[in-house]
């Protein structure tokens, strides 16, 4: 009877591997929650600057038409929950909540407008909520706002399609700002003395005639461009960690470029990215 009630006992409470890793790695940032009650009455004034996009060194560029909307004013509030309607939320609805601030509240002080050729149209966000989302260890984590569109917007081939959208904006500590901006510098000097190294090696390749020098110099410019790969600059060149900040309290900074995006409906929702969204802070006076 002991013996049996030992297997049973192993049985239910042994974790597997697999369980184990991914328990490990979706810890939430233990400052998560005071980073998030900490945003208490904060105003960000946003412009959504839509169209097709393409993404270079980690960055959203717009190309062919646009469609800019602006003068969109977000009031967050970090102590207060969202209402119970609000829009569906990537970290709070979705599959790892716990990584979440959870829903809080967000109020569209003024929902921005866009010009066509009837004249200025205004647009209509609905039940706004927002939410903060940190990684236990993660140098970064985001704030990111979440809304239905009652109606689909459009000008030209530029447009937003009604249903649920979304404002992702990458947030730091100052320690880890600092720390990345370091961590980048150093990687782009050891890129740019490899890459350097690598169109040496490559000239001298070319000039010789001695078989056992081109090899040499083959290799080497191998070695170099190696080098170049495991320097770890192409990472940090998707990091917007150079763009002015916005300072938030509890000693947070949010980049002031963020993304638009929506998700497909069915069975996959592949996120769909329509833009860029640049932030201000905005002030009493907006």
């Amino acid at each position: 009877m002991k013996i049996s009630a030992l297997i049973c006992t192993v049985g239910v409470t042994a974790v597997s591997p697999s369980s184990a890793f991914l328990s490990l790695i979706n810890k939430v940032n233990p400052s998560l929650n005071k980073y998030a009650e900490a945003q208490e009455d904060v105003m960000l004034k946003i412009r959504l600057d839509i169209g097709q996009v393409e993404m270079k060194d980690g960055k959203p560029q717009i190309t062919g038409n646009r469609l800019g909307i602006d003068n969109l004013l977000l009031r967050i509030h970090g102590k207060e929950s969202a209402s119970p309607k609000h829009a569906s939320l990537p970290g709070a609805n979705g599959p790892n909540p716990q990584l979440s601030s959870g829903p809080k509240s967000l109020v569209v002080a003024n929902q921005g407008s866009y010009v066509d050729l009837t004249g200025t149209q205004h647009i209509k966000l609905e039940d706004g909520a927002w939410e903060m989302v940190w990684r236990n260890n993660a140098r970064a984590g985001a704030l990111i706002c979440a809304f239905n569109l009652a109606e689909e917007i459009k000008r030209n081939d530029a447009g937003i399609p009604s249903g649920r959208l979304h404002l992702t904006f990458p947030l730091w500590t100052q320690e880890s700002l600092e720390d990345l901006r370091t961590r980048k510098a150093k990687a782009e000097e050891i890129a740019t003395e490899a890459l350097e190294r690598h169109e040496n090696e490559v000239r001298m390749m070319q000039e010789t005639n001695n078989p056992l020098m081109k090899a040499l110099h083959f290799r080497n410019a191998c070695k170099a461009h190696e080098d170049l790969d495991y320097s770890g600059y192409r990472s940090y060149q998707k990091m917007p960690l150079e763009r002015d900040m916005i300072h938030l309290s509890g000693g947070l900074h949010l980049c002031t470029l963020g993304t638009v995006w929506t998700k497909k409906e069915g069975w996959f929702q592949d996120h769909v990215l329509l833009g860029s969204a640049p932030a201000t802070k905005g002030g009493k006076g907006d």
